[in-house]
């Protein structure tokens, strides 16, 4: 096994997992992984810990507790209903494991539920036009590929992933979302093409077990119910993971820290889910098809300043808009909503993942 997914599956559980970096028990978080629809609302004073915990199923619990070293505990209480908890902190939001009472009343580890949650507050920056990305010869680093690749054009961002090293690739291809949305921007370019060959594509689509209509024909239902923010929220947390374990392989980060980025990364991977499922499961699962004689879904135009031209309209922003054509979102992960981007216009997700 690669040196460089060591890290990722090292620790998958929250038990002995090492001591957390971010500061406090305090904001409100989202669910990730098993935890998708669940909620945590959390306050710290005077080393206690409350709050409110939400099921994903219409049930709100509350949450009262104190902090014992780097790590909270205390109970979960709801009308007919009671539970443990232990919680801890994580670079990128918190682990919480719900823990059942014996007939006893005691904790019933075995028993016991691990949950993953985030920061709330990911959301997309207005869009721009693209950046010059590097040109062919030029080596890119993974690190680099993560922080620009949503700057790029479609056409590049596939020629330049095609060139990363093969060890690289397949790490992004162990995180779902992060998978999904680079498949997703592939496959708006239209391959095989003069970038993007077809022994490319069927490597990546080995898994996926789609081909890009039907998988573009998911993310037009997903805009189209307004839930684009949703998938890159996660594929955001996903592609901080892959940069924080690409630096921890090269021993640019505190042991504690891989530990911790570890443990979050290995549950992932081992729920891994194909990219039109993420889709399909973000519109209620329901079937997906493609229309007879429909536009390709979610094809993004040229984006360039210029004047009006006759088949195209010119936005506020001075942007072409070419008339039957629709782009996909551009994002900035981990950074927060500048005013009030619209994922559902289509604009095509761009910039880099938070820096710790």
């Amino acid at each position: 096994m690669l040196k460089i997914v060591r890290w990722c599956i090292l620790t998958i559980s929250l038990i002995g997992a090492s001591p957390a970096i971010a500061a406090g028990f305090a904001g409100q978080f989202e669910g990730i992984g098993t935890a998708g629809g669940m909620t945590l609302t959390l306050q710290e004073s005077n080393d206690r810990v409350v709050g409110r915990f939400h099921s994903g199923r219409g049930e709100a619990f509350s949450l009262n507790g104190r902090r014992t070293g780097d790590a909270a505990q205390g109970s979960v209480e709801r009308s007919g209903q009671s539970f443990f908890f232990h919680l801890e902190e994580r670079p990128l939001g918190v682990q919480f494991l719900l823990i059942p009472k014996t007939p006893e009343q005691e904790p019933d580890i075995a028993g016991a539920t691990d949950y993953s949650f985030v920061q709330k507050g990911l959301q997309l920056p207005k869009p721009s036009v693209y950046r010059a990305a590097p040109p062919r010869g030029i080596d890119v680093d993974i690190i680099q590929f993560i922080d620009a690749f949503r700057d790029w054009d479609p056409a590049d961002m596939a020629r330049i992933y095609v060139s990363l090293e093969s060890r690289y690739r397949e790490l992004i291809q162990l995180f779902d979302h992060a998978a999904a949305e680079v498949l997703w921007r592939v496959c708006t370019t239209r391959p095989p093409n003069g970038v993007f060959a077809a022994g490319d594509l069927d490597q990546m689509l080995e898994r996926q077990r789609t081909d890009c209509r039907a998988y573009l024909s998911s993310i037009t239902s997903v805009r189209d119910a307004g839930l684009l923010n949703e998938f890159l929220r996660k594929s955001n947390f996903q592609l901080e993971l892959i940069r924080e374990t690409v630096k921890c392989d090269r021993g640019l980060s505190p042991e504690t820290k891989c530990a911790d980025v570890s443990a979050m990364s290995g549950p992932l991977m081992l729920r891994w889910r194909r990219a039109d499922d993420i889709m399909r499961e973000l519109v209620g699962d329901e079937p997906l098809e493609v229309a007879q004689g429909a536009p390709a879904p979610i094809s993004p135009t040229a984006i360039t300043r210029a004047s009006p031209a006759s088949d195209g309209a010119v936005s506020a922003d001075g942007e072409v808009r070419t008339s039957g054509l629709t782009r996909l979102p551009r994002v900035r992960p981990g950074r927060q909503d500048t005013v009030g981007s619209e994922p559902t216009q289509g604009y095509l997700p761009r910039a880099r993942p938070s820096r710790n």
